[in-house]
This record gives structure tokens, C-alpha cells and sequence, in this order.
């Protein structure tokens, strides 16, 4: 089976879906059946460099005999798309966030069960092989007990106009520690900033989550500071872990705390960088979502997963407003 896939947004992020989806055509694990976008040049140039059809109508896909959507617009339309979508017997994968409200959210995990179609979410660090590389040391134990994280996902770029740094940025670390740890934090303390003074759409979030083992996960998010920051560091009780996760980087630090008599010694018996094979998250993201369609199994990120992210960024900027911790599981 080659899932009939069409493609609907080729904004920045989108171009990227479009080039891998044509090579995963090439090698016979899918059809990209359509492109959809509202930009009539884009339409032509899609046209002529790919030789696919493409249109600015998605339902005329929808009533057609494909498998599958591949959604990468602005994030305010994800929930309208998505339902759209699945309401016709689509399986569905979407870039994050799953929606920008934790209630749409959890709407469309409920409308995919009861379709029993697949809804994928582009939560990419899960694919991503350094991220899978300390996944395997923390499950190994290598590092002990896991004392704390904290991690960059910021750089200078254009603010997108739909969201917030919570829902652009912070998702992907959320997500990574929901990854990392197994288990959601039991509690969140977040504080924002609206230096380009969008009332609406934090440009800076800083966030603190706390878990039931006693780990701690620290993000700092923001479109404003000079260079690309997409690093993580994983503080253990034996030994750490420090990661450059562009160029999927995994150096292993044997340092840890020693306890003596009373007193406490740092001990640093050096470093090593391990063996990581540089793949491209995205297009093993896609390839999952192939696979998924084929075989109806759950995906690594699925709309119950993403929901909590949105949940956990909900509730972050719940704390900042209230300027007090939060507890996830607080009414308001």
C-alpha cells in the first residue's frame, strides 16, 4: 500500500514537507497526490518544479479516494483543518501545536477515536537521534537519577503573528522532557514578557516545571536574542549529559557529587562525546506517519501526547498572569 497523501500548506516550514514527501514518492512508500495553498504563486511554482497538481481547494481532495493530510499552516487553523479532515476519513498529521486552546485539543483527540483514524503531531524532537540518544542513557540508568534539564529553543527571527513563544517554542522541550521522563510535571511556574508590546503573544517565556520524582525541567524561549539556541542539558546523580540538538551532538559527562564525611566533592573525571548517526528528524517523522497510516498502530506522536503539551503551555501562561506557581491539575 502507497498512501495518497495531499499537502496543505508550502509556507517556510512547508517547503520542507514538500521536498521530502516527493522523496519518499520516489522511493515508493507514498504518493503525494496534491498540494493546497492560497497563494496563487506558490500554486504555479509548485506546478512546475514538482509536477503535482495543486489547487487552493482542499475540499475537492477531501471528497477524492486519499489517505491522508499533511497540514502545515498557521496554527490558529489547525483545529478548523484537522476536523475538517478527519470528518471525511482522513488520517491526519499536523505540524505542533495540535491547536492553540487545550480544549480544541482535546476535541480533536476524541473526534480522531471516533473515526479511528490516525492524528499525528509534528512534535519532530521525539525523531530527533541525539534526543533518542539520551532517551537510551536515562533508560539505561547511565545517568542515575535525574536531577534536573533545562534547555534553549530561541533565536532571532520573524515573530509568528498566531501565537505566542509558549506555543511556537516552548512545546518542543515540554515535549522532550514528557519524552525523556515518562510522566507529566505536577506543577509549572512561568514568567513572560511582551517587549513588542502584542498584548496577546508573549515574545519571551522562561518556565520551570517540577515533577512528582523530584526532577526539575527548566525552557527559556524568545525570537529576540542574536543566534539559533536548540540545546539541552540533563543533569544526573552520576554523570550528565549535554546536547547541541541542530547538529544532534550528545557528549557524556562523567561528573557527579560526591559525599564524603560531611562534605561534598565535585568530581570530573571527564567527558565523551558519543556516537550519533545525523538523520533527518523531519523526514523520519513522515516516514512514522507512512508507517502508522499502513498498519493503524499509534504514533510516537500522537493527539493525546500533543494535547498535553498545549495543556502544559496553558497552564505556564496561567502562572505567568496569576504570577504564582500553578499546579497541571488546578481548575482555575
Amino acid at each position: 500500500m502507497k498512501p495518497k497523501i495531499v499537502l496543505v500548506g508550502v509556507g517556510k516550514f512547508g517547503k520542507n514537507h514538500l521536498r521530502l514527501l516527493k522523496e519518499l514518492e520516489k522511493v515508493g512508500l507514498c504518493t503525494l497526490y496534491g498540494v493546497v495553498d492560497k497563494r496563487v504563486e506558490i500554486l504555479e511554482n509548485v506546478r512546475r518544479d514538482y509536477n503535482v497538481t495543486a489547487t487552493s481547494n482542499l475540499a475537492e481532495f477531501l471528497k477524492s479516494d486519499i489517505d491522508a493530510v499533511d497540514i502545515v499552516t498557521p496554527a490558529d487553523t489547525h483545529f478548523k483543518v484537522c476536523k475538517e479532515c478527519l470528518a471525511t476519513g482522513k488520517h491526519v498529521f499536523v505540524e505542533k501545536p495540535l491547536a492553540t486552546k487545550y480544549n480544541e485539543a482535546r476535541k480533536l483527540v476524541q473526534f480522531a477515536a471516533d473515526k479511528n483514524r490516525i492524528l499525528m503531531v509534528g512534535l519532530i524532537y521525539r525523531y530527533n537521534p541525539a534526543v533518542k540518544k539520551i532517551k537510551e542513557l536515562i533508560d539505561l540508568e547511565k545517568l542515575g537519577k535525574i536531577y534536573y534539564m533545562f534547555g534553549h529553543y530561541m533565536g532571532f527571527k520573524d515573530p509568528r503573528a498566531e501565537v505566542g513563544a509558549l506555543l511556537n517554542f516552548a512545546v518542543h522541550h515540554i515535549d522532550i522532557y514528557d519524552y525523556l521522563l515518562e510522566e507529566l510535571p505536577e506543577e509549572v511556574t512561568c514568567s513572560v514578557a511582551y517587549f513588542l508590546g502584542r498584548e496577546n503573544f508573549e515574545d519571551l517565556a522562561v518556565l520551570v516545571l517540577r515533577y512528582g520524582n523530584g526532577a526539575v525541567g527548566i525552557i527559556e524561549n524568545s525570537w529576540l536574542p542574536p543566534g539559533n539556541y536548540r540545546d539541552l542539558t540533563v543533569v544526573g546523580s552520576k554523570k550528565s549529559v549535554t546536547s547541541d540538538l541542530s547538529k544532534q551532538t550528545v557528549i557524556l559527562h562523567d561528573i557527579r557529587m560526591k559525599k564524603n564525611s560531611g562534605t561534598i566533592k565535585a568530581v570530573d573525571e571527564g567527558q565523551l562525546p558519543l556516537d550519533v548517526k545525523f538523520e533527518e528528524p523531519l523526514k523520519l517523522e513522515l516516514k512514522d506517519f507512512i508507517e502508522r497510516i499502513k498498519t493503524g498502530r499509534k504514533p510516537t506522536a500522537d493527539a493525546e501526547t500533543a494535547s498535553r503539551t498545549v495543556m502544559i503551555a496553558e497552564k505556564a501562561l496561567e502562572s505567568a498572569h496569576l504570577k504564582r506557581s500553578v499546579k497541571i491539575h488546578e481548575s482555575k
